[in-house]
């Protein structure tokens, strides 16, 4: 892959910084964000969080071999720690605005077709469908691991290189005014919103708003870009209202570009369904579970349309397409039992299309959920776990296990609205949830394990793995 370099003088032009020391001549390997994995000729820009303060590491960077390094406005006590003498150093207002303007810049460098990806639930699995669906056409640079905010997106675009061709990036918010400015950065020709639910609700107070933090995408992009449209959800539909470009719309509901007809949910093997775009139609039996990966093929499948892919290639790279680790993501276990894995993250409507999900493949089998907290959710949190113990006792799940400040909110409703108490658990940790769910355990058991990041279910996961061989 052809090297990068950034120039001090390009840097000073993007960030309107100030040169403190150095030579505008000089020019880097690349840009780092972190003293443990800095590479020999990079600058360093110091980021400040909620619980660090890159600062503090400068001198570390230097020492590992960093050219250079960026700060805020040289604070007090940094004389000492920007030596050895010799090192670039630029001073800014703001380092986490500085790392997005460069990477602005390494942008507008590779002006190819860039995708953003956006949304409530199915952003990292409709990231990958369409970069699957692209790669035939297209050399695509796309969002790795959870890369999707204002630190990891502008790291992503500083991995485009002159051999990509088209870039999949994806979007994740917490407040306001974040996928503005990564729309900002990003420069997107095309933007998706997947759909729009509760998610967030602590850092934005109301629906309302969040519904107008998603539509930051389509608000800020340019105006001769195309927007997808997932025309089954209002919340979307409301936030395309405005964007005097064009269109590409979705659906299964309402009549749309792209569409899926006669959907058959076929137990743990996935879902099969006619797609069909305008007057082409074709069958596709797609190995992912529940009526929300219908829409994230749809979703793939509009963004490749704008780019000429056709629906006879569409529809082989969606039969090949691997889940995501942890997104719906299906495990047999050698003791007959199968794991839905969708414990990378949670809130109440992928909550409730994961347990419709289990309910429809259990067949004549059992259904155990497994269900962690959802976080985030502010003054509803309370309202919305218990109507997740309904969807339980209301989908026919046989067993759920539940683990978190809220576990027992959802047990609570689960028993109220018809499960058999003796079916339920509320346990303390992990290791207590695990060895109950492990007494229960039966061949043929189906088991969603499902929760928010930081309840780390899939340590559930693990630990049902290891009962093999």
């Amino acid at each position: 892959m052809t090297k990068r370099s950034f120039s001090l003088q390009d840097i000073l032009d993007s960030t309107g910084g100030r040169l403190l020391r150095g030579d505008p001549g000089k020019v880097f390997g690349g840009i780092s964000i972190d003293s443990r994995t800095i590479k020999r000729g990079d600058i360093f820009i110091a980021l400040r969080g909620a619980r660090f303060d890159g600062h503090q590491f400068v001198k570390e960077a230097m020492e590992k071999g960093g050219e250079g390094a960026i700060i805020e406005n040289e604070p007090l006590g940094m004389k000492d720690a920007l030596d050895p003498s010799g090192k670039a150093v630029i001073a800014v207002g703001d380092t986490s605005r500085a790392l997005g303007d460069i990477a602005h810049s390494w942008r507008k460098k590779h002006p190819i077709p860039l995708i953003a990806v956006a949304g409530s639930n199915g952003k990292t699995t409709t990231k990958e469908i369409v970069a699957s669906l692209l790669e035939g056409s297209f050399r695509a640079l796309k969002t790795w691991g959870n890369r999707n905010n204002l630190v990891g997106l502008p790291l992503t675009l500083l991995d485009l290189r002159p051999e990509h061709t088209i870039a999949v990036v994806e979007m994740g918010m917490n407040i306001k005014g974040e996928i503005e400015r990564m729309t900002e950065i990003a420069n997107p020709d095309v933007g998706l919103i997947t759909n729009i639910s509760e998610v967030h609700l602590e850092g934005l107070g109301t629906f309302e708003e969040l519904v107008k933090a998603k539509g930051e995408l389509w608000d800020t992009m340019r105006p001769d870009g195309v927007i997808v449209v997932n025309q089954d959800d209002l919340n979307v539909m409301k936030c395309a209202e405005g964007y005097p470009g064009k269109r590409v719309t979705f659906g299964l509901e309402v009549p749309s570009d792209v569409m899926a007809q006669t959907v058959r949910i076929e137990g743990g093997k996935g879902v099969r369904f006619n797609l069909t775009t305008g007057a082409d139609e074709v069958e596709v039996a797609f190995p992912m579970m529940g009526i929300s990966s219908v829409y994230n093929a749809l979703a793939g499948t509009a963004v490749a349309s704008i780019f000429g892919v056709q629906l006879r290639e569409t529809k082989e790279r969606l039969e090949e397409f691997k889940p995501f680790s942890m997104r719906m993501e299906i495990i047999r276990l050698s003791n007959g039992a199968s794991i839905i894995n969708d414990a990378y993250n949670a809130n109440p409507r992928s909550m409730e299309l994961a347990l419709k999900a289990l309910s429809e493949v259990k067949e004549a089998e059992r259904a155990i959920a497994v269900l962690g907290d959802m976080l985030e959710l502010g003054q509803c949190s309370d309202e919305a776990h218990a109507r997740i113990g309904e969807n339980v006792a209301s989908f026919g799940v046989d067993f759920l296990f539940t683990l978190g400040e809220k576990a027992e909110i959802i047990a609570k409703k689960a028993r109220q609205t018809g499960l058999n108490k003796d079916r339920v658990t509320v346990s303390r940790d992990h290791r207590d949830l695990l060895l109950r769910l492990k007494k229960t355990l039966k061949r043929g058991d189906w088991i969603l394990v499902k929760g928010s990041r930081s309840m780390s279910m899939e340590k559930i996961v693990f630990g049902l793995m290891g009962e093999e061989g």
